[in-house]
């Protein structure tokens, strides 16, 4: 027997709002960086994608949470997805600069996922939500991203916590 659509509503809320409070934690975190010196930065188109990506993704993750949580769910996915779009644009001057880095497998999967998969993701999902199509596997979707983030810091966490820093 198939769940309720009321009841899976529920469910992809409570994951989306939980995903979009830990994408706030990230943006808020990151966020400070605009008010100081930002000469480390540069000048010039990746500069401003840079600076964009910093100052909207608090704001999406804040729209995302408020969305899941008036129940507009397709609208909360195209905000997470967004922001997996911009932090890949923000990633690109860099990407363009000194091309792709592959010293080791744990940078090679990290390189292949944010330069390649996760903007594949997003768009994905960002396409699901716009059509009201598979709303599952959307939030899915944006979801792995965001997950694929908090697994890393957890690693390196336990890394320090075992070997010091």
């Amino acid at each position: 027997m198939p769940p309720k659509p009321e009841l899976q509503m529920m469910g992809l809320r409570s994951v989306l709002i939980i995903l979009a409070l830990v994408e706030a934690w990230f943006g808020f975190f990151d966020a400070p960086v605009l008010f100081g010196d930002m000469s480390h930065i540069g000048s010039g188109i990746g500069s401003g994608l840079v600076k964009a990506h910093l100052a909207a993704h608090p704001v999406l993750a804040v729209a995302a949470i408020a969305f899941a949580s008036l129940g507009y769910v397709r609208h909360a996915i195209i905000a997470l997805g967004t922001i997996i779009i911009m932090s890949w644009l923000s990633d690109m001057p860099s990407v363009v600069a000194h091309g792709l880095e592959f010293k080791s497998a744990f940078s090679a999967v990290e390189t292949i996922a944010k330069v390649i998969a996760f903007p594949l993701i997003a768009a994905c999902a960002i396409a699901y939500a716009a059509h009201n199509e598979h709303l599952g596997r959307a939030t899915f979707l944006v979801a792995v991203p965001t997950l694929f983030n908090v697994v890393l810091i957890v690693g390196f966490a336990i890394g320090v916590m075992i070997y010091g820093f």
